[in-house]
């Protein structure tokens, strides 16, 4: 019998009680169900039912069936899914895991053809898709590490970072101090727009720099800063330290923590940290992921830059400096962002096959 041929016919006394037993229950869904038997009675189409009650077509046609075979008690039991089996065993989906860990797959595809290489089971990519997520995996980009990172020096440095810090007084500070160089350049971000018309965001030649040294207290959330158009070097570190020792004027020990760039142990830079009475201490090589300050510059690129265009370096220079002097407006969210909790590289990081 075709859906179209599925007819219903109520005398008054059954559509009485139907209405009665649709406004008595509480579940909307079960109250639709009762609804899609009134409105085929009265001679309603089952595409313009469908459309009423939200339903697709295919469960109208259904629960008209249920009716013809079972009466309201059929079409008012719950459906009885049975989920599908997985296609993999337990053991299987562990060396799958395995697999994805030590081997870069760029497509659901890929992944797919291993799969059926491997133990001649055959996914499609939506399944292999919703496999992965069960799985635990998403999709994300892949992030850039320094190739000669050590992720043993790393540990260590961590573990020496947690005695200095159970040893300081009330007064003591650590800063992490860093270099950066910023283009006179907007950076295009992600926005909602029409399909096939983004919005066009005007764009300098960046070939002008604005660098900034600055130094980030995690503890209490403040930084100091040198913002100049000169190259970052010894002397442009020795200018900075009286700054950062002018921040803390009292008796504290003041720590800053620096990586390995070659003007940071220099005699000059040394002896005037000396002078100043701060501490010099160097994070291992090839560790950005070390230094919370990276996180601040990430995070002035996503604020300053993205989507927003400055016609004349002298507008930028200038709205640099107005950002990193009113830095404590962000105050709230940079005390989640820049914290110590070091993301540290795994043993085997390294461990992918070369291309």
């Amino acid at each position: 019998m075709s859906c179209a041929t599925i007819t219903i016919s109520l005398d008054d006394q059954e559509r009485q009680a139907l209405e009665a037993q649709i406004r008595t229950t509480q579940e909307r869904k079960m109250a639709d169900r009762l609804r899609v038997l009134l409105y085929r009675a009265k001679g309603y189409a089952i595409q313009c039912i469908a459309e009423l009650l939200q339903m697709s077509r295919n469960h109208v046609t259904e629960l008209l069936r249920r009716y013809r075979a079972g009466g309201v008690a059929a079409v008012l039991r719950p459906d009885q899914y049975k989920g599908s089996q997985p296609h993999l065993t337990v053991e299987q989906q562990q060396a799958l895991k395995i697999e994805l860990k030590t081997h870069i797959y760029v497509t659901a595809a890929q992944v797919s053809a291993w799969v059926k290489a491997q133990w001649q089971v055959q996914y499609d990519v939506s399944g292999m898709n919703k496999l992965l997520k069960r799985l635990g995996f998403s999709y994300k980009k892949n992030r850039l590490v320094p190739s000669k990172a050590d992720p043993e020096l790393q540990r260590l440095f961590v573990r020496w970072f947690a005695g200095l810090c159970q040893r300081l007084g009330p007064e003591d500070r650590i800063y992490f101090g860093d270099a950066v160089h910023f283009k006179h350049n907007a950076e295009a971000g992600y926005a909602w727009s029409l399909k096939g018309e983004p919005y066009l965001i005007p764009a300098n030649s960046g070939r002008q720099r604005y660098n900034v040294f600055g130094a980030y207290c995690v503890q209490t959330q403040e930084g100091v800063f040198l913002l100049t158009e000169a190259n970052i070097d010894q002397d442009k570190l020795v200018e900075f330290l009286p700054l950062l020792r002018t921040q803390h004027p009292g008796p504290g020990k003041l720590y800053l923590l620096l990586d390995n760039a070659r003007y940071n142990y220099t005699q000059a830079v040394s002896a005037e940290a000396r002078r100043q009475g701060i501490q010099l201490d160097y994070l291992p090589p090839y560790s950005p992921n070390l230094n919370p300050i990276e996180r601040l510059w990430k995070f002035a690129r996503k604020e300053f830059f993205k989507d927003k265009y400055r016609e004349t370096f002298a507008i930028f220079r200038s709205q640099l400096d107005d950002f990193f002097a009113h830095l404590d407006q962000y105050r709230d969210r940079l005390r989640s962002l820049i914290t110590t909790n070091f993301e540290l590289l795994p043993e085997c990081w390294q461990s992918l096959p070369p291309a």
